[in-house]
């Protein structure tokens, strides 16, 4: 199934966020995200803006990103522009943890289009403009590296 596709399968209002591209992202956001080609980028949602009237809209996550991998199949990836903080390591794994419940129990398809793949990293922390605080090593990277996470960076950089 294609990103368009299972986002427009989702409940609204999230049904209605697609966006070509990285349409979707804020401004200041989309050049956070870089891909040599950029066809590979095929749609985009801005879950926050979407959800914004959610009652859980502290947790909300901030973007998907459809991405086309090898072979044509696509990808949903899950981009979250939070500072990186070691004090903001348990805010970021309850927003984790929210987006994982409601990929599972919300909408299937993207729930389908974000399972773990080898070529890609399906949930990302990018730091904010203050950067990232969080030393390898230190318990909170151990956190995030036991929720299957990368440490945050300034920049996802797609191969």
């Amino acid at each position: 199934m294609s990103f368009e596709a299972a986002v427009k399968a989702a409940p609204a209002p999230v049904c209605d966020a697609y966006r070509p591209g990285k349409q979707a992202l804020k401004g200041e956001h989309r050049d956070l995200i870089r891909c040599r080609d950029t066809r590979r980028f095929t749609g985009s949602i801005d879950l926050e803006a979407a959800l914004a009237d959610d009652a859980q809209a502290a947790n909300l996550w901030d973007y998907g990103i459809g991405v086309r991998l090898r072979g044509d199949s696509e990808h949903a990836i899950w981009v979250e522009v939070h500072p990186a903080a070691t004090t903001e390591v348990s805010t970021f794994l309850r927003k984790l943890a929210w987006l994982q419940t409601w990929l599972r129990t919300e909408t299937k398809a993207l729930g389908a289009l974000s399972q773990p793949s080898d070529e890609i990293e399906t949930f990302v922390w990018i730091a904010t403009e203050a950067g990232v605080h969080i030393r390898p090593g230190s318990p909170q990277a151990r956190r995030l590296q036991q929720a299957g996470l990368r440490l945050p960076r300034q920049v996802l950089e797609l191969r």
